[in-house]
């Protein structure tokens, strides 16, 4: 993780110039790392700042590179006066009554808390939209593709009825060229018979 940091802080400086730029351009670069996890495991402190520091000298090299991590895993039980406390609080309360204690603490946390139920309420809102928009749309290719397959069987059952129908034209018309040439015979006979008796 802290090698990770350090890359992604490092492109971020890296990528704010070109070939032609001067390096008069390059700004400031402040990493806020909030972790649940034990990033500084030396360390019991649960905020800290690092820089480009000489601590022999107490001489900062340059601010254009800033990293701070909040460990919530270490925040103490008891507050210690610290508005960074306070937030740290809020940002790692799970129960509503675990935010109510925080805000009751600070008017800052108190709007922020306002704002983050009306956000989640939002959330709410948009999810249930989200999830009766996926219920009509899911109906209606349910329908669209019963609709289809009750096409395709229809055609299936004409295309049947169709090639019987064809099947019974062509029957017909061969009933009707036998029944022709019936009539045929039959007016040349009589043509035979009518002349013998003239």
């Amino acid at each position: 993780m802290r090698k990770r940091i350090i890359y992604y802080g490092a492109k971020l400086i890296t990528e704010q110039i070109g070939s032609s730029d001067n390096y008069d351009k390059i700004q400031r670069v402040i990493s806020i790392i909030i972790t649940d996890e034990n990033l500084i495991p030396n360390s019991p402190r649960y905020y800290h700042r690092f820089t480009y520091y000489d601590p022999v000298a107490g001489i900062e090299l340059t601010n254009l590179r800033e990293i701070h991590t909040l460990e919530l895993r270490k925040l103490p039980d008891i507050a210690d006066g610290t508005q960074l406390y306070d937030w740290a609080k809020f940002i790692d309360a799970e129960t509503e009554e675990e935010l109510e204690m925080v805000a009751k603490r600070n008017p800052q946390i108190s709007r922020a808390a306002v704002k983050l139920r009306e956000l989640s309420a939002d959330e709410r809102a948009r999810d249930m939209f989200e999830r009766r928009e996926k219920g009509r749309r899911d109906i209606a290719s349910i329908m669209e593709d019963t609709e289809k397959k009750i096409n395709e069987q229809w055609q299936s059952v004409v295309a049947g009825k169709d090639s019987v129908i064809a099947d019974k034209d062509a029957e017909i018309a061969g009933k009707d060229a036998e029944i022709a040439g019936k009539d045929a015979e039959i007016e040349r006979l009589r043509a035979i018979l009518c002349g013998k008796g003239a």
